[in-house]
Parts: C-alpha cells; structure tokens; sequence
C-alpha cells in the first residue's frame, strides 16, 4: 500500500482572506466616496489587516501538521521548525471521529480525530478534504492490520 499523507486544506483560511479584502475594499470605497472624512475611521483599516494576520499564522499553523498511513502505523507529525512525531500501530486504533460545523459541511471539509486505546487524548487534524473518506480508509486500514 502507498502511503497516504493527509493535510488540512486552506480553504477555510482563503475564505477568510477573501472575507477581509471585500472589506478593505468596502472601506476604502465607503472612505473615498466622503473625502476620506472624518480621518477617525481610518482606523477600521485595522479589522482586514488584523484578520489577514490571523489567516496568514493559521496557514502557517495548518500547514505544520500532517497525518500519513502507511500498511501498519498511523503516523502524526507536527512542528514548522523543530518537528515532533507520533506513531500508533493500526492495530491500537479504537475510533475515528469526523465533526463538521455547517461551514465546514458547505466546504466539504471536516475535523479528523484518531482515538487510540490507553490514549487519553486523540490526534486531531482541523479541515481535512474529504474527512469521512479518510476515516473510513483508516479504519479499513486498521481492521485489515487486526486480521494480519
């Protein structure tokens, strides 16, 4: 079996920063079309600047985790930088859970959440395409290691 390497999409992120350049640009023509009076609300230029900076360390965030299945481990990593990395053998794998806002649902996108047996906390990965397919593949993956 090839490896499969899951991501989080940035979908969500440049729906934010589409959001944000709409509303610089409805700034900007609301300002422009008074003279750019009263100068007070020059100010609101810091809601699309402040959001562009959230979307752009969330892309940042997202894009420093991953998730790959091989034949028999489940492999987590993390980190831009430094790197840390988890291993689960398929076989200790106890649930996959998918949870999906409607936002997420309208983007088909949705929350992984791996549970391991003697793990206290799952591995979860936010905005993943196709979430259900993948949790499906993954407890397929684990009900064939179980068999092996």
């Amino acid at each position: 079996m090839k490896p499969l390497v899951i991501k989080s999409t940035a979908k969500v992120v440049m729906g934010w920063l589409v959001f944000s350049t709409l509303l610089l640009l409805g700034i900007a023509y609301y300002l422009y079309t008074r003279n750019w009076e009263p100068q007070a609300l020059l100010g609101l230029f810091a809601i699309p600047i402040g959001i562009d900076l959230w979307a752009t360390f969330r892309l940042f965030q997202l894009q420093a985790r991953q998730i790959t299945l091989t034949e028999d481990m489940l492999r987590f990593e993390e980190g831009f930088f430094g790197k840390s990395q988890r291993n689960l053998m398929l076989t200790k794998i106890e649930d996959v859970r998918v949870e999906q806002s409607v936002g997420q649902r309208m983007l088909g996108v949705g929350n992984l959440a791996v549970q391991a047996t003697g793990d206290s906390t799952p591995l979860c990965l936010d905005n993943i395409d196709n979430a259900r397919a993948v949790a499906d593949r993954i407890l397929n993956a684990a009900k064939a290691a179980r068999k092996n």
